[in-house]
C-alpha cells in the first residue's frame, strides 16, 4: 500500500524536481523520496552552513513532507493509524528540525537518514542500506 493517495498527491506538481515521475503510486513515491536524499546529501555534514541553494533544497523537502502529512490525515489514507501517527510524528520532527537549520542549528544528516528510512520501507526492505546509486 502505498503512502500517498492519488487524491492529495500529483507527482507532477507536490514536487516539481521530480521530473516526468510516472508510474503506480509507491514508484512515484519511491523516485520523490530518491530526488529528495540526493538533493539533501550534498549538504550533509557537520560544517553545514545556510546557503540560497541549501535553503530550497531544505524548502522542497519540507514541502514533501507537508503534502505526506496532508495525505496521512485525508480520509481516503488507507494506512494502518499506528503506523499514519508514526509518520505524522517524523513530519512535525522534519518541520521542528528544518527550521532548526533554517536558524542556523543542527545538520541536514538526521533529514536524510529520515527520507532514506522511508525510502527503505516503500521498497520493502526496512532493514537494509540503499546504496547511493538508488538514492540518487
Amino acid at each position: 500500500m502505498a503512502l500517498m493517495t492519488a487524491h492529495a498527491f500529483n507527482a507532477h506538481s507536490a514536487y516539481h524536481k521530480t521530473g516526468r515521475a510516472t508510474g503506480s503510486d509507491r514508484e512515484v513515491e519511491v523516485q520523490v523520496f530518491q530526488k529528495s536524499i540526493a538533493s539533501l546529501r550534498p549538504f550533509t555534514g557537520l560544517d553545514f552552513k545556510l546557503t540560497p541553494d541549501a535553503a530550497t533544497v531544505l524548502s522542497e523537502n519540507l514541502k514533501l513532507w507537508d503534502m505526506l502529512i496532508v495525505d496521512l490525515v485525508h480520509a481516503d489514507n488507507q494506512l494502518d493509524d499506528a503506523l499514519a501517527a508514526q509518520l505524522l510524528s517524523l513530519g512535525r520532527f522534519v518541520r521542528f528540525h528544518t527550521h532548526g537549520l533554517y536558524s542556523g542549528t543542527g545538520t541536514v544528516d538526521v533529514l536524510v537518514e529520515i527520507n532514506t528510512a522511508i525510502l527503505q520501507g516503500l521498497l520493502g526492505r526496512p532493514s537494509e542500506t540503499v546504496d547511493n546509486s538508488e538514492a540518487a
